[in-house]
């Protein structure tokens, strides 16, 4: 563990959650980060058992001239599963946070721009020892305070990528979701669901038993598939990462007939759910001759979910834009921020 001086601020970097100060535990809280993605469980969890490969991980802490951590940046040694950084196949970057996170921030307690500077001027250093030529940020907000802050330090955002919200606090309920829709959609939904009950689909819901089966979980490796991205989840690498993640994961699956048609894994934190990994195979849809969508079933289920627990947000992931938009989600889209390393300067 070593620190480096950057004016009012120090940085101290440690290479595994339980070396984190304790503080560092409610820091989400009080920054206003997601208390899920900046949180001991999932770090832990994605340090452990991590679901695209990481190949080092770096945790920087911000210290203040008391030494009290005001800011947390987990790092990560990743590659680009996405190809959205035009990178080489085999090519590494230090990337905050890591692909599965899609609410990347400055969890830090100031807002003063040398915090942002700071944190940069470390990654920068992390990746010149370690022999990499760039770092930076991933799935930032596009004019976010993080966004913000990271162009005055220095580094120009490119879009990304789109993730997907939904205010459920101005919904309050499942009938004031469907009247905020348009009437044709409103209209479609309402007949998908109803074909759906008429069938005798059911939902349940459920904490991770602490041993997923990974079959059960292929679902979610065949719609990444269908939407060009095979290869991002991992059946395996998703149920080992759910044995450290069972305080706010639900699982969600739509029957029909005693057999799974869709799945979701959720996470609930205090103000928000997160819709992180769904499944559903829409060729089986059209092939069983099913006169529903089991996404349909699949989406409502998680909005019923985040509206039951008071959550005032839905975090609606990222990818088919489309339905999302037509059904009330509200796009935000994402951008990268990245910048050369000492060693590639």
């Amino acid at each position: 563990m070593r620190r480096t001086e950057t004016e009012t601020y120090r940085t101290r970097v440690v290479r595994t959650v339980e070396d984190l100060a304790p503080e560092t535990g409610e820091l989400a809280a009080a920054a206003g980060a997601s208390e899920f993605y900046y949180g001991h469980e999932f770090l832990r969890a994605y340090e452990r058992e991590p679901i695209q490969p990481v190949h080092a991980v770096y945790y920087i802490e911000v210290l203040d001239e008391d030494d009290r951590v005001i800011a947390l940046t987990p790092c990560y040694v990743q590659g680009d599963p996405l190809r959205a950084l035009d990178m080489a196949p085999d090519e590494k970057a230090l990337l905050s946070h890591v692909w599965h996170c899609s609410d990347t921030q400055l969890a830090s307690t100031r807002t003063d721009p040398r915090v942002a500077g700071a944190i940069v001027t470390r990654m920068r250093e992390i990746a010149a020892d370690a022999g990499l030529e760039r770092c930076g940020f991933i799935n930032v907000a596009t004019g976010s305070p993080t966004a913000l802050a990271l162009e005055g330090a220095g580094l120009t955002g490119i879009d990304l990528d789109t993730r997907y919200t939904v205010d459920l606090a101005a919904l309050g309920s499942w009938e004031g979701y469907l009247s905020s829709l348009r009437y044709n959609a409103r209209r479609e939904y309402a007949r998908q669901l109803r074909r759906a009950d008429d069938c005798g689909v059911k939902i349940t819901e459920r904490v991770p038993d602490g041993d997923e089966d990974p079959e059960s979980l292929q679902i979610f490796e065949v719609l990444m598939a269908n939407v060009g991205s095979a290869g991002y989840y991992s059946k395996e690498r998703i149920a080992a990462f759910l044995r450290y993640t069972r305080k706010g994961a639900r699982i969600l699956e739509v029957t029909m007939d005693g057999e799974v048609i869709a799945k979701a894994v959720v996470f609930l934190e205090p103000r928000k759910i997160h819709a992180w990994a769904g499944g559903y195979d829409r060729n089986a849809d059209v092939a069983s001759g099913r006169p529903f969508s089991s996404y349909y079933v699949l989406m409502s289920a998680i909005i019923k979910l985040g509206l039951r627990a008071g959550v005032p947000t839905l975090e609606g992931g990222r990818r088919n834009g489309d339905f999302k938009v037509r059904y009330g989600m509200r796009p935000q889209p994402l951008q990268a921020f990245m910048t050369v390393s000492s060693a590639g300067s």
